[in-house]
């Protein structure tokens, strides 16, 4: 009798998973697996992931729980859900306290409220609570395995009748070739650019000696340090208004706008753009629509 092989983990970062619309379904008869086809060949059913846990919320009951949660990465956010079929991972998630850096594993679900719209989560299998180093190496591999994926788009589009044969000949991975060839059936115009700059962006966050390139149109007069010293001053400003309220409550960001623009003399555009950081990056989160909170 033959062993079932266990699907591998992708590292993926999720504005790739969260803009997937092709789905490969399995047979339960035959115990073939479902996938997630993500734009750039990614051919998921598992994903291991590693980010910032921002909010929890049982959407069951207390008899018969279905625990949801969000986990964001530098490029957006996870919906990680667990009930009764994984009690495990339920009772882990009921017993987080936001915010943490976790890790999750779990596989990838499919939601379709009608023909055309395609909205994924992930099913848990494992979460617990890590480090911030250990989410600061998770997204190295997952840049990593980026920007495989996206050599592998770039040779696919080079040639006249895509191919695992010829994919593989250029030295990617059966698994990864069957996926390009997917995706470049199913999706029509993906900016390869576009998920360039999210690879340049999430490096970012975890080297600082990395430099970003770019165009003459890009470039301003803000440099570096200038916007380390404005999100530190964010940061220094909200524990001074976190001081005045309970300890589950955010600052309000209407609030917080107004006194960091009147202290640093800056326009709300860079307010937003180092706050945006700042919650990519995992120093704040959004405890409630409208309020923030740092992340210590």
């Amino acid at each position: 009798m033959s062993m079932i092989q266990r699907e591998v983990a992708w590292r993926l970062f999720a504005e790739e998973f969260n803009q997937s619309t092709l789905e490969i379904s399995g047979s339960e008869a035959e115990r073939t697996p479902s996938y997630v086809v993500t734009p750039l060949g990614a051919m998921v059913n598992r994903v291991y992931m590693v980010g910032v846990l921002t909010e929890t919320e049982n959407l069951g009951t207390q008899d018969d729980p279905m625990w949801r949660a969000r986990v964001s990465d530098p490029t957006g956010t996870y919906f990680v859900s667990a009930g009764q079929y994984q009690p495990g991972a339920a009772t882990a998630i009921s017993s987080l306290e936001p915010p943490a850096f976790v890790a999750v594993v779990g596989k990838s679900s499919v939601y379709r409220p009608d023909d055309e719209s395609m909205f994924t989560s992930l099913r848990c299998e494992c979460i617990k609570v890590v480090s911030e180093e250990l989410r600061d190496y998770w997204i190295l591999e997952a840049a990593r395995a980026l920007k495989t994926r996206l050599e592998a788009m770039e040779e696919a589009r080079k040639m006249d009748n895509v191919s695992v044969e010829e994919l593989t000949k250029l030295g990617f991975e059966s698994d990864l070739a069957r996926g390009v060839v997917k995706a470049a059936e199913h999706y029509d115009s993906i900016s390869l650019d576009k998920y360039w700059s999210m690879l340049e962006d999430s490096l970012m966050y975890v080297l600082p000696e990395y430099e970003r390139r770019t165009t003459l149109e890009e470039s301003t007069d803000v440099t570096e340090e200038d916007n380390s010293e404005l999100e530190d001053l964010i940061l220094e400003i909200i524990g001074e208004m976190e001081e005045e309220l309970s300890q589950d409550e955010g600052v309000d960001y209407g609030d917080l706008m107004v006194e960091v623009m009147n202290r640093a003399k800056i326009s709300e555009e860079e307010f937003e753009e180092a706050v945006k950081n700042l919650r990519s990056i995992g120093h704040l989160y959004e405890p409630d629509l409208g309020s923030l909170k740092r992340i210590y």
